[in-house]
């Protein structure tokens, strides 16, 4: 379990960072968070609701997201009042309860929850809220020690030194807990460490000698493109942006939702964007964004106090471009009805008209996940709902995105979707707009990237031999193998016999990813594709990618892989070699030789490392070559020479190899478990 001294200690990247170790390593691994309190939330695919922290968590984790990770969220709409979310929905009698008597009745879910995980998952990583020193709290913890406890978890105590007065902190934190709790304790970690590590001197030494506990690592400060947690990770108001041809505006409510979703944007190389909280600060701005709001009520009331109602009006009126996003889009609109009273008193609140919408808020929240067609470009786009709202469109407003999705009235555009800041496609037709070519936009990969460096990182600066030897007493944490070769001939069962052992490795309900490398370059082929693809499990997602596995192997997110087939990959590389039509076939294989074989294996190479950095379950097909007849031209028996090579690399970085003949499978290499063929194709 991962705890902190202070809110912002860095515990959910630290949590984040563990994840992605361990699911590198081949461990079955799940975050785990009691109760989170925020207003950044996303949904999991089953259209729950959750922290999107312990979302990137999941990610992070190679798993699909579950409520059970997280299920309390307490979303703030105000300094004494916030929305209970239990396991994925708003529950709107807990809502209404005080915090004192919230937390005998969220206890059990916690506990169930957190007992769910431990018996599904092969490690769970806890992370902590807050402190769990802060005594006058301590009786009603449900998040920190209470579910330490109840884990049997082992505690890092994280302190951000960057702050300063890290180990009185540490120190004193230690001092505050009960002795059972102090047992868990297994070490110290000082994060955002900046300069040099020797003015740390013997401070360390000093902390484990009052403690007897060692700091288990010192993590150099890392700034990192993940998206952040609370508003206090929030630049200043009006904090000066950098120089960029596209000026954007945020608007800084109060409950202010959702904000992580600007990151990418913020990040485009065209754009210099600013949280706002003052009339000036619109005047030189290109876009206005009005973001999520968790209390229209509230937010309403800010907009009018401070003048920015009025100024984005006038803004708008001038030809400026605005965007307003859920809760900003009703905000944008006519009028937002709350007959139930679901944000106190029962009312209306009039909005600033620059769509014409009316919106009344439901006791049922939205919570999906979404595609739309953005109608200006007929492009798909992707995001995710959460919002009580139902909103109707007068006659002014026009349709943005399909299904009701999103509305525009001149340059002023409204959208229910969050995420869209996050769509390449959507960020062009905003950037186009305002008359810049914007780049390629690829928040996935983005996020990919950050993960495996933020793990990288705290794998460099951590003991994690300390924890591996915590949490399995000195023997590395079991795993199936990391890289399965199955080879064999025409028709000779190898592709049943790969798919029976991926889905021996599958968990109940998981689904895994089929990376198809042959081209349906005929019909003949075409029926050959469409056979295999029938007989996968609808759970399975199938990616097409004759010359790119190794990107997309780093950038899935499931546990187990299965690529189909090595052979047709090694052959799409030979055929990239030379252009159809510029060459002959015996003059290309003539030309190229051995340089084409050692661009072949490169790429061969590529995907080894790939898989050595993905942690991932990887079953490769392949066919055997070089037991026929000699080709009786050039180019095929460059291939026969090339898949023969790369067919022997693949086979010694294998855990296990096993050889398919007359539809029978013989191990060569490694174990593998028993598995039940199906009847049907080779």
């Amino acid at each position: 379990m991962v705890q902190g001294c202070s809110s912002g200690a860095g515990k959910s990247y630290l949590t984040a960072a563990l994840c992605r170790l361990y699911a590198r390593r081949g461990v079955r691994v799940a975050p785990f968070k009691a109760q989170n309190m925020s207003n950044n939330a996303g949904v999991t695919p089953d259209g729950l609701e959750m922290s999107r922290a312990q979302l990137v968590q999941a990610r992070a984790a190679r798993v699909v997201p579950d409520v059970r990770m997280n299920p309390v969220l307490l979303k703030p709409e105000g300094d004494r009042r916030s929305q209970v979310v239990l396991l994925g929905r708003a529950d709107p009698a807990l809502s209404r309860l005080p915090w004192e008597a919230r937390k005998a009745r969220l206890w059990p879910h916690v506990a169930a929850s957190l007992r769910g995980l431990l018996e599904a998952f092969e490690l769970v990583i806890l992370e902590g809220a807050g402190s769990p020193a802060e005594v006058n709290l301590k009786a009603g913890d449900i998040v920190n020690m209470r579910a330490a406890l109840e884990a049997d978890a082992k505690v890092l105590l994280v302190a951000d030194i960057d702050r300063g007065g890290a180990f009185a902190h540490l120190l004193g934190t230690w001092a505050c807990l009960e002795a059972a709790e102090r047992e868990t304790l297994l070490g110290f970690v000082l994060n955002k460490f900046r300069g040099d590590p020797a003015l740390l001197g013997d401070a360390t030494a000093w902390l484990a000698a009052r403690t007897g506990r060692p700091t288990l690592g010192v993590v150099p400060y890392l700034p990192l493109a993940l998206p952040e947690e609370d508003a206090q990770d929030l630049p200043p108001a009006g904090a000066a942006a950098r120089e960029a041809p596209v000026r954007v505006a945020a608007l800084r409510f109060p409950t202010v939702s959702n904000f992580d979703e600007f990151g990418p944007l913020a990040r485009h190389p065209a754009v210099a964007l600013s949280w706002v909280e003052a009339p000036s600060a619109l005047a030189a701005a290109d876009l206005i964004v009005l973001p999520g709001s968790k209390h229209l009520t509230t937010d309403a009331a800010w907009l009018q106090r401070t003048g920015l109602g009025a100024a984005v009006q006038e803004r708008a009126e001038s030809g400026a471009l605005v965007l307003g996003i859920c809760g900003g889009m009703q905000l944008l609109g006519r009028v937002i009805h709350d007959p139930h009273g679901l944000e106190g008193a029962a009312g209306t609140v009039t909005g600033l008209g620059l769509l014409d919408l009316e919106t009344t808020l439901a006791p049922i929240k939205v919570t999906r996940n979404v595609q739309s067609t953005l109608l200006a470009t007929g492009e798909t786009v992707t995001g995710y709902e959460i919002h009580h709202g139902r909103t109707r469109a007068g006659g002014r407003a026009q349709p943005l995105l399909a299904d009701g999705l999103g509305f525009r009235q001149g340059r002023v555009l409204g959208v229910y979707p969050h995420g869209l800041l996050e769509d390449a496609a959507f960020v062009r037709y905003l950037l186009g707009a305002l008359g810049v070519s914007a780049a390629q936009l690829d928040p996935e990969a983005g996020l990919e990237a950050a993960l495996d460096r933020l793990a990288d990182h705290v794998e460099a600066h951590l003991d994690v031999s300390a924890i591996d030897d915590a949490l399995f007493r000195g023997r590395a944490p079991r795993r199936p193998p990391r890289l399965v070769l199955v080879t064999g001939g025409a028709r000779s069962g190898k592709s049943r016999y790969a798919e029976a052992l991926v889905r021996r490795f599958l968990e109940p309900g998981e689904g895994a990813l089929y990376l198809a490398t042959l081209r349906a370059s005929d019909p003949e082929m075409a029926r050959r594709v469409a056979r295999h693809r029938a007989r996968r499990p609808v759970s399975w997602r199938t990616l097409e990618t004759p010359l790119a596995p190794a990107e997309a192997l780093a950038a899935a997110p499931e546990r187990v892989v299965l690529l189909d087939c090595l052979s047709g990959y090694v052959a799409n590389l030979l055929l990239s070699r030379y252009a159809a039509g510029e060459q002959s076939e015996a003059e290309a294989a003539a030309q190229a030789g051995d340089e084409a074989i050692a661009a072949a294996l490169a790429g061969v190479d590529a995907l080894l490392g790939a898989v050595r950095r993905a942690g991932k379950t990887v079953v490769v097909v392949t066919n055997e070559v070089g037991s026929g007849v000699v080709p009786a031209y050039a180019l095929g028996r460059l291939f026969r020479d090339a898949l023969g090579l790369a067919n022997a690399r693949v086979a010694a970085a294998a855990d296990a190899v096993a050889l398919c003949v007359v539809g029978l499978p013989q191990l060569l290499k490694g174990t593998l478990p028993e598995v039940t063929l199906d009847e049907g194709d080779a």
